[in-house]
């Protein structure tokens, strides 16, 4: 937004500036997703109890940092499937199918492959190839194609399908966050854009219909900034729902039940909240291969660190997550539905079972790619320092966990496969080979979990849930935009991070169309 100098841009950042080295570092990213209450880079949300997995309160972190969760996702890059936004597109939003969305994708990468009809090479996203540290990588794809699973060298060409390695937003061994690619190349030499950290939203002032003002506190001090021309929301799946709520945009019921004020009554705002179940499969390795948590994987850790620090290279240069890709649950599958990431490391929870980790061994996630199920996201309370009131309601529709319990199975059969076989030790979690149903379903609602990919909650559409329109603009409202995850109606087969810079670019052109012809003030959340 603020390459046009007639424009004026402030972005307010709850959070801190994201500077940490653990944020740069891209093999340290499972430390930032730790609940240490030391740990201001994340805003270490919780759910209510999940009734389909055991009622289970799911941890739920997100980046608190400029940049947002870029700060600290697993930096995969990925797209999602050509289909998923022709699905959009069938839905009523016109402008978003894949033909209409690839260009900005292309607009916003700088691919190390080059250009060529999927991909740019002139974009502040910095996107590169994953590295083969781990044997266990090669072993899993090389297992995979000999059961018939096709290989595939870009998930984000022609075909999603397929097993491989994938590619991150890592340059030079650096995480390429939003912040590094976006904001810190103009942060400080731009005039007309103004940052704020620390800054914590507390809501959207309205005249009438029309937003004109965002009221946050900073420093221990209730502020306001005016804004002439819009508001653009976009802090995630959770917070976004939630400052709608709390400046009286949403169900009427809900505001209500807290005291606040309706500006408009939208139902679907905080509803549609979807993200992709996921689950973890250990084992324990016959070799000290991979990275564990013990006096000999800290020693070699040590070495590493000291690799990356003076030449950028070692594992922690690029995510342990390299290796993966899109599988069909069954047979009659007509598209890849499932997405597994093969992890060096014994883990599980998200990085918290410290005992586990001390084993030398492997992990693959597994997720369904378009899950059914939907939760909600409300509000505790009226205080707007309060976390949001959230349920993933994972796994509550049967299909999802008929496809995950497929999805397992398919998992498993490459897992025991004679390849991957002569490097396992014995299974860790589970810690047998499962042969019925119920001894899978039960595996899956103990420890299935979230794939941090939360969606929906802001709906893009036409229909009565919907909360914003094909231009990102809120229904029934002036002057006020969402743009981030939460106006996805339905999740992409992937990671959503890619999905997410795309609306961004998408949303900043819109706007600049919309609003050409006269000078703008633009507050950005």
């Amino acid at each position: 937004m603020s390459e046009d100098p007639d424009v004026t841009v402030c972005l307010l950042e709850a959070g801190g500036p994201g500077t940490s080295p653990l944020v740069s570092t891209p093999g340290a990213f499972a430390a930032l997703i730790q609940d240490y209450r030391i740990n201001t880079l994340n805003w270490r949300f919780n759910t209510d109890p999940s009734k389909a997995l055991n009622d289970r309160r799911l941890y739920n972190p997100r980046g608190k940092m400029l940049g947002g969760s870029s700060g600290m996702n697993g930096m995969v890059y990925i797209r999602g499937d050509r289909s998923d936004f022709d699905h959009w597109a069938e839905l009523g939003n016109d402008g978003w199918g894949y033909n209409d969305v690839l260009p900005y994708f292309r607009k916003a990468e700088n691919n190390e492959r080059g250009e060529d009809e999927f991909h740019g090479s002139s974009g502040p996203l910095h996107v590169s190839n994953g590295k083969r540290e781990f044997d266990v990588y090669d072993a899993f794809i090389e297992a995979a194609t000999g059961l018939d699973h096709q290989a595939n060298p870009d998930f984000n060409g022609a075909s999603q399908e397929g097993v491989g390695i994938y590619q991150f937003t890592v340059k030079d061994g650096k995480r390429a966050s939003v912040k590094a690619c976006y904001l810190d190349p103009v942060m400080g030499r731009r005039g007309n854009l103004r940052v704020e950290v620390h800054a914590r939203v507390h809501r959207i002032r309205f005249e009438g219909n029309r937003a004109v003002a965002v009221e946050y506190s900073q420093d221990g001090q209730l502020k306001t900034i005016p804004c002439e021309k819009e508001v653009i929301v976009s802090g995630g799946a959770y917070n976004s729902p939630q400052l709608l709520m709390l400046s009286g945009i949403g169900p009427r019921d809900e505001l209500e039940k807290h005291g606040i004020e309706v500006i408009h009554d939208i139902p679907g705002v905080g509803q549609n909240l979807h993200d992709h179940p996921d689950l973890m499969l250990s084992y324990q390795s016959k070799k000290r291969l991979g990275i564990a948590l013990n006096v000999v994987g800290a020693l070699k850790t040590v070495r590493d660190l000291f690799q990356y620090l003076t030449q950028r290279k070692s594992w922690l240069a690029s995510p342990p997550t390299a290796a993966g890709g899109f599988l069909r649950s069954a047979p009659g599958q007509n598209r890849a539905d499932c997405q597994v990431h093969v992890v060096p490391l014994a883990y599980r929870d998200h990085a918290r079972d410290y005992k586990l980790m001390t084993k030398w061994g492997y992990t693959i996630i597994l997720n369904i790619g378009r899950p059914k199920s939907r939760g909600w996201v409300a509000l505790h309370d009226s205080n707007p320092e309060s976390d949001p009131k959230m349920d993933l309601n994972l796994l509550s529709h049967p299909d999802d966990l008929k496809t995950l319990r497929n999805a397992f199975r398919v998992v498993q059969e490459i897992l025991h496969s004679d390849r991957m076989k002569a490097m396992m030790k014995r299974p860790l979690y589970p810690d047998r080979y499962l042969e019925t149903d119920e001894e899978i379903d039960a595996y899956i609602r103990a420890e299935a979990n979230h794939a941090y990919h939360p969606v929906g909650t802001c709906k893009m559409g036409t229909d009565e849930m919907a909360v914003v329109d094909n231009r990102l603009r809120v229904h029934g409202l002036a002057n006020i935009r969402v743009a981030d995850a939460s106006i996805m109606p339905s999740v992409v087969n992937g990671n959503t991070n890619a999905t997410c810079i795309m609306i961004g670019e998408k949303a900043a052109d819109m706007i600049r169309h919309d609003n050409m012809s006269s000078k703008n003030s633009i507050a950005e959340y």
